[in-house]
């Protein structure tokens, strides 16, 4: 379960409950009786708290002269099992340069309390300062972090806090919908006609909306007052369902409710307009002319001993010289897990040992650069952070980048996070179809990383089948790309091989020996898995009654639910082969055998085939599955689902053999 993020997934939301018939309680402060006693919320027996009642409200004033936005939050929730007690811990995310005092936000005005049902009666607990704690995420970025006392199973939590910020020309966007069903919720935004803002509503699900005309007086420094227009945006959701986390999606936030505010231009009475829309080419300079970013690129690299021992000077091929530097960089420096856009200095990176992919990709950029390869950094918004507002920029909206070196008309990337992949073999969140190379004077090209070569898998399965019904064979699968990068993955992070093995084998139905794989800690895009086995299939003298998938592509469809409200997203385009080679038993014959499949989606994006070949006193069953693209909208899905549910149905039909 995601961790509450008030920015992305709470900034926003008033609410009040349709609770079993009961009538919404709008009032912050007094949960209700009803609140207190529930055990489950009706529309989602499932969910492990719901948010009750959520309130938002931005508005515009004038302060020591200078106009600020103020953000209020009140949020009730309820907790309804031991997992959602996690809801009882806040981060709120704002903005804090400490370098630049003329603009930041500050959080005031923070409560919360634990409300708890204990003999009938409520008990009302109030959360002290020493649960509170700030923590600096990067430069520019803190945390403001508070954990609710007395939660349990059944309590119900309320918080309050105001936001006061001296980015007038920035409104943070308002999430209806979170991780956890939203009962109500409601957003009043009002902005003075002074502010020209865009303000566009995305979602799937419908809230009632309302805009209206309203007077409004401000006070200046001299004590003047300033009148004038605005206009005030009315937003309530009610029973909004959870946007859940999905194999099938990497980002539910792009498809939840939401209310985007952009700034063209502020025009003040007396004053010159000043215009406020950007270009990503004036980011793209943005970000090339900052210290600590673009010029940072240009240092001289701090792992020239690194790079002059990897004997990269005498390599000739990009990739191959790309590969000898990042493996010389990572013999010294580990990821630490984390994505950032910005890093720490060099050398407390490499004091330390480790840090974020930021961390390192400078340092790989620059050891890149001192060996003579055209590296640019590739900025971007990780597919699991949301897609990237190409209409309207925002340099808020990057949250990292990759290493993209120009190969003539190619561009291979490569990112410090990878693990178990290679060049051009990215983590599926770095996969974005929205890259932007920056040269060094800012300009930049858009790439769509998710066009880079699909994975590949070939299985070859041999295997011989005797009167008594047991199978002996052979399994060998040669993987390629981020299906190579996954088995590594998979094997590195189980408990031990033999773990490993036994989880292989059960999944499969089989019982394995000779295990081994190859390539697996050799920094190579490729892998290949092998494996001696035997199975028993049902035998009784006079027929055999045979699964010829011995080894399975599929056993079960992910895609069960009849509709689907989100689209399907894929990590990664892919391709299977499969080809099984069975020798029958002499005096067996095929008195049964499944009919051939061959489906394909419209656009021709995802196809499956499967053939039935009887080759002499040999069964072959060959079978190849393609995925090669990578989003499939909603209306493609019952496609899709009938597609996936013909591949289960033939990985689970039967051969009938007769004996002669």
């Amino acid at each position: 379960m995601l961790k509450r993020n008030i920015m992305l997934l709470v900034l926003v939301m008033a609410f009040s409950p349709v609770l079993m018939g009961q009538t919404s309680n709008v009032k912050f402060g007094s949960p209700t009786n009803e609140e207190l006693a529930m055990t489950s919320y009706a529309p989602d027996e499932s969910a492990p708290a719901v948010v009750l009642y959520e309130s938002t409200r931005v508005w515009y004033d004038i302060l020591t002269g200078k106009f600020k936005v103020y953000t209020e939050v009140k949020t009730r929730i309820k907790i309804l099992k031991p997992e959602g007690k996690e809801y009882a811990d806040v981060e709120i995310p704002y903005i804090y340069n400490e370098q630049d005092k003329s603009f930041r936000e500050d959080i005031s005005g923070l409560k919360a309390w634990a409300y708890n049902l204990e003999n009938g009666k409520m008990v009302k607990t109030k959360m002290e300062n020493n649960s509170i704690s700030r923590e600096r995420v990067d430069k520019a970025h803190m945390l403001l972090k508070f954990s609710i006392p007395q939660v349990k199973e059944g309590t119900v939590v309320e918080y309050q806090y105001k936001k006061e910020s001296d980015y007038y020309f920035h409104i943070d966007t308002w999430v209806a919908q979170s991780d956890i069903p939203v009962a109500y919720t409601s957003y009043n935004l009002f902005i003075p006609e002074y502010f020209n803002f865009n303000v566009e509503e995305t979602g799937l699900v419908e809230t009632e909306n309302k805009v209206s005309e309203e007077g409004i007086r401000f006070i200046s420094a001299g004590g003047q007052a300033l009148v004038c227009n605005g206009t005030r945006y009315e937003f309530v959701g009610r029973d909004l369902p959870a946007m859940k986390a999905d194999s099938y999606v990497l980002c539910p936030l792009d498809y939840c409710k939401k209310v985007t505010a952009e700034i063209r231009g502020l025009e003040v009475p007396g004053e010159l307009y000043e215009n406020f829309t950007t270009s990503w080419e004036e980011i793209g300079r943005r970000l090339m002319g900052d210290e600590d970013f673009g010029k940072r690129i240009k240092r001289a690299s701090p792992i020239k001993d690194l790079v002059a021992s990897s004997g990269v000077e005498k390599e000739t091929d990009v990739v191959k010289k790309m590969a000898a530097v990042y493996t010389a960089l990572k013999s010294r420096l580990k990821w630490d897990g984390n994505y950032k856009m910005y890093a720490e200095s060099a050398s407390k990176t490499i004091k330390d040992g480790a840090g974020s992919n930021a961390d390192l990709n400078f340092i790989l950029l620059s050891a890149y650069r001192e060996a003579g390869l055209d590296a640019r950094p590739v900025v971007m918004s990780r597919r699991t952070k949301g897609r990237l507002p190409l209409t309207h920029p925002s340099l808020n909206k990057l949250n990292t980048f990759v290493v993209g070196v120009v190969d003539g008309e190619t561009v291979h990337f490569i990112d410090a996070s990878v693990e178990d992949g290679y060049i051009d073999v990215l983590p599926s969140s770095l996969l974005t179809e929205s890259g932007l190379i920056l040269s060094d004077d800012g300009t930049g090209k858009w790439l769509n990383l998710q066009s880079l070569d699909p994975s590949k898998a070939n299985v070859i399965v041999e295997g011989t089948l005797e009167a008594d019904g047991i199978i002996k064979g052979t399994c060998n699968s040669q993987m390629r790309g981020n299906l190579a990068a996954s088995l590594k993955s998979e094997f590195r992070e189980a408990d031990d091989s033999l773990s490993y093995v036994n989880k292989l084998a059960e999944r499969d139905g089989i019982t394995i020996s000779e295990y081994v794989i190859e390539d697996r800690e050799t920094f190579q895009p490729v892998a290949t898995e092998r494996f001696s086995f035997s199975k028993k299939v049902e035998a009784d003298g006079s027929h055999i009654y045979l699964n010829p998938f011995v080894i399975p592509l599929m056993k079960e469809s992910p895609f069960k639910a009849v509709t689907r409200v989100l689209p399907v997203e894929y990590p990664y385009k892919h391709s299977i082969t499969m080809v099984t080679t069975l020798h029958l038993p002499e005096g067996y014959v095929v008195e049964e055998m499944p009919k051939p499949l061959n489906l394909v989606t419209d656009d021709k994006m995802l196809s499956v085939r499967i053939n039935y070949v009887l080759q002499g006193e040999a069964l072959v069953v060959q079978c190849r599955f393609v995925v090669n693209k990578t989003l499939f909208l909603t209306d493609e899905y019952d496609v899709l689902r009938q597609i996936y549910d013909s591949i289960v149905e033939k990985n689970n039909e039967m051969v009938v053999l007769k004996k002669g």
